[in-house]
């Protein structure tokens, strides 16, 4: 293969990060925008020593995993990535994704079952959204071109309120300076609200103060299910460390099972709301910073950023945890790596979930617990 070169292939597998993948000559072939069973005509865009790129040319024979694009834009908008593919061929993907990536990354044999969790879509509690002139939407793929939202979009949550035009009031709302071309939109109660606005949520018997421009998790329709899932996992006892605890999302409920919590946030806008919402001991310092003189728990829960969790915070968590260990990742790769690191210093995973936050795109949300290895 060179780059340039125009060939027609047919793709047996999805990949972490949302490319199909085709074998040529033995040589792995990744490309965006295509999908198993699929007879695509591909040109070659990049050849390395182990793997080669392509960019979609036509389909010239559907796969039958497609359904009809629900969007006018689909294909187009960076929004989402997997909007044609069927919703059960996405979740199978992604449980195939995840399965991989702990026998290939985690050299795991044997592992657990993994229970998904679908969601509903227009899921998006909170939405980063990009003006240009009058067109407010997504970025198109690989592009900082704006692409207008349409009226069917299945991801954001506050379809209605773009119908009224209230995404494009939301940019207006800082009269003094001119419009930012960035502005994280969310929608609450069927009201459009823009960044540093301080909102109140209540999720189940939790309820939440926090400022739009802190971080939150972004499906409206999982976040019961969230809470419920690491809430049975933790039990009871003495001590719960929650490190990269954001406003407090799981130390909120934590609180209420265990004697003494200490939430870790390196974030000073999340950790002011952070001690508005719980009773925990409120830790304002970096995870990486904080856990050399971490104490031991009986319940520790991460839930690090999308680059992952530091070699230093996976060690000191298999250390300083005494009964269970509850990983929450957005990466299968890391997560996998995560997992090894705490398999070899002397736990194994215990259960798995797969918490499909992100429909009609190809991000994984992994909750696992680890318990000591007998």
């Amino acid at each position: 293969m060179r780059a340039g070169d125009e060939i027609v292939i047919e793709p047996g597998e999805l990949v972490a990060g949302g490319d199909a993948m085709a074998r040529v000559d033995g040589m792995p072939l990744f490309v965006p925008g295509i999908y198993p069973g699929d007879v695509a005509r591909v040109r070659i865009t990049e050849v390395k020593k182990g793997f080669a790129r392509a960019e979609l040319v036509r389909v010239e024979q559907p796969s039958a995993l497609r359904r009809a694009a629900p969007c006018p834009i689909a294909g187009e908008c960076g929004g989402c990535d997997w909007t044609v593919l069927r919703l059960d061929a996405q979740l199978a993907a992604k449980e195939r994704i995840l399965r991989e990536s702990l026998r290939r990354i985690g050299k795991m044999s044997s592992i657990p079952p993994i229970v998904i969790h679908p969601s509903p879509l227009n899921y998006r509690l909170r939405s980063r959204l990009h003006r240009d002139g009058d067109a407010v939407g997504f970025y198109a793929m690989r592009s900082n071109r704006v692409v207008p939202l349409a009226r069917e979009c299945e991801v954001v949550g506050v379809r209605t309120a773009l119908e009224c035009g209230g995404a494009a009031a939301a940019f207006d709302r800082e009269k003094a300076a001119p419009p930012p071309n960035s502005k994280e939109i969310w929608e609450v109660d069927g009201r459009v609200i823009p960044d540093d606005e301080e909102i109140t949520l209540r999720i189940g018997e939790n309820t939440y103060r926090l400022s739009t421009g802190a971080f939150f998790q972004v499906n409206r329709h999982l976040l019961q299910t969230m809470l419920t899932l690491v809430t049975h996992l933790a039990g009871r006892g003495a001590l719960a460390v929650d490190l990269y605890a954001g406003v407090g999302f799981f130390t909120l409920p934590l609180t209420k099972l265990f004697d003494r919590v200490i939430a870790v946030e390196g974030s000073p806008l999340s950790s002011r709301y952070l001690r508005l919402n719980t009773t925990a001991e409120c830790v304002n310092e970096p995870v990486e910073q904080y856990v050399a003189r971490m104490p031991e728990a009986d319940f520790i829960f991460l839930d690090p950023p999308r680059a992952g969790a530091r070699r230093e915070v996976i060690d000191a968590v298999a250390q300083r945890a005494r009964r269970v260990v509850c990983h929450l990742a957005c990466d299968p790769v890391l997560f996998a790596r995560d997992a090894n690191r705490l398999i070899a210093a002397g736990w194994r995973l215990a259960t798995l979930d797969l918490l499909d936050l992100f429909p009609n795109t190809h991000h994984v949300e992994t909750l696992a617990s680890f318990e000591r290895a007998r």
